[in-house]
Order: structure tokens, then C-alpha cells, then sequence
């Protein structure tokens, strides 16, 4: 049942990190904010072998150097524990536009939070994004732990192709590899593979979409 309940809280982070950091599918972060007055919203679902969860999030332009965001991600299987997970309140400060930026994530649902530090680099079309950062213990038999995550993502007209890995201290935890097509401006839809480095690591899909307006 632990173990069970590690997944479920786990899968409902990668939902709320999807979008409440970088544009999805990816979730390392990248140092653009919301334009101030502006709003953004993106549907994801994450799925695999025993394992459905959906997620909702909703970012607004506060000023021109922070935006505000709120995220939540619900299990529909397992059924023993289907039901939303909790709400998370993110707020992303720029403090060298489009190049370096700073971001607070707490969840309503339990005490996890983490802070993080975010650098964005472009290289013609292939953009550069690493995180650096602190998270609280999602379980309460787990420490806290410092957290990193790196993308590098290739743009070609309307398609943008990318891969990424986060980890922690003791090493890495996850990879994922994916895509976004743009439909029209502020419109795109996105598909991703995810999996974690170890030899037993669940592998899951994540479709979604993102607007802007």
C-alpha cells in the first residue's frame, strides 16, 4: 500500500510540475514569465499500465516580472485511490528576463514545497534549461532532498522536439522525451514518454494541450 501511494502522490506531482513549470510536455522549468494581464492554461494526462491521472492548470501574468500559477492533478486508477490530489499554488519571479528566474511551488494537500532556480539558454534553434532547486519530503518516511532537472529542446517552425532528466542528490530519477505541435498562436498540443533510470521504473504517456489568452 505504501508503495502504491508513492506512485499516486508521485504521478500527481508530474501532473502539477507539468503545469506548473515548463510548457508541456516537459517538465523542467524555463526563466519565461506569463506577459503581465495574460493568461495560461494547459489539460494533461498521464497514463500507464495501472495508472490514469489527468491534471488542470492555470497560470496569470501578476506584473511583468512575476506570474502566479495553481495546479491540480485527480487519480482515476487506481479506483482505490481515485480522487483529486492536492492543489498547488505556484509563484515564478524573473530576475533577468527570459534568461534567469526563481520559483516557489507548496501544495494545499500536504506539506511538500520546493524552491527553484531556473536558467534558460538559447543556441540558434535548440534552447538550453536547467533547474536547481529545494523539495520538501512528498511522504513522510522520505528526506528532504535537493533537486535538478536539465531539457534541451529543438524548434523547427510549428514543431519543437526535446528530452530531459531530473534527479536528485543521489542521482537521476527520470527521463522523459517529447514533443509539441503549434496549431495556431497560444495553441498547441504536446505527447511525451517518461520513465525513471532504475531496471523496475514505471514507464508512462502524457498527452495534453496548452493555451494562451
Amino acid at each position: 500500500m505504501q508503495e502504491i501511494k508513492r506512485i499516486v502522490i508521485v504521478g500527481a506531482l508530474l501532473i502539477c510540475a507539468s503545469v506548473l513549470y515548463g510548457a508541456r510536455p516537459f517538465t523542467t522549468d524555463d526563466a519565461g514569465i506569463v506577459e503581465q494581464g495574460m493568461h495560461e492554461m494547459e489539460l494533461g494526462i498521464d497514463f500507464w499500465s495501472e495508472s490514469v491521472m489527468p491534471g488542470l492548470g492555470f497560470k496569470h501574468g501578476l506584473t511583468s516580472r512575476m506570474d502566479l500559477g495553481v495546479g491540480v492533478g485527480y487519480t482515476l486508477i487506481p479506483e482505490e485511490e481515485a480522487g483529486f490530489g492536492g492543489a498547488e499554488l505556484g509563484l515564478k519571479f524573473s530576475i533577468v528576463p527570459d534568461l534567469l528566474a526563481f520559483s516557489v511551488v507548496g501544495s494545499f494537500g500536504h506539506e511538500a514545497y520546493a524552491l527553484n532556480g531556473i536558467l534558460t539558454k538559447n543556441f540558434g534553434p535548440v534552447e538550453i534549461d536547467a533547474n536547481f532547486g529545494y523539495e520538501t519530503a512528498v511522504i513522510g518516511d522520505e528526506d528532504d532532498r535537493l533537486i535538478y532537472a536539465v531539457a534541451a529542446i529543438y524548434s523547427m517552425g510549428v514543431f519543437a522536439f526535446g528530452i530531459e532528466g531530473a534527479g536528485e542528490s543521489s542521482g537521476l530519477e527520470r527521463w522523459l522525451t517529447g514533443g509539441r505541435y503549434t496549431l495556431k498562436d497560444g495553441l498547441s498540443v504536446d505527447a511525451g514518454i517518461s520513465g525513471g533510470f532504475q531496471e523496475d521504473a514505471d514507464i508512462y504517456a502524457t498527452v495534453g494541450i496548452h493555451c494562451e489568452f
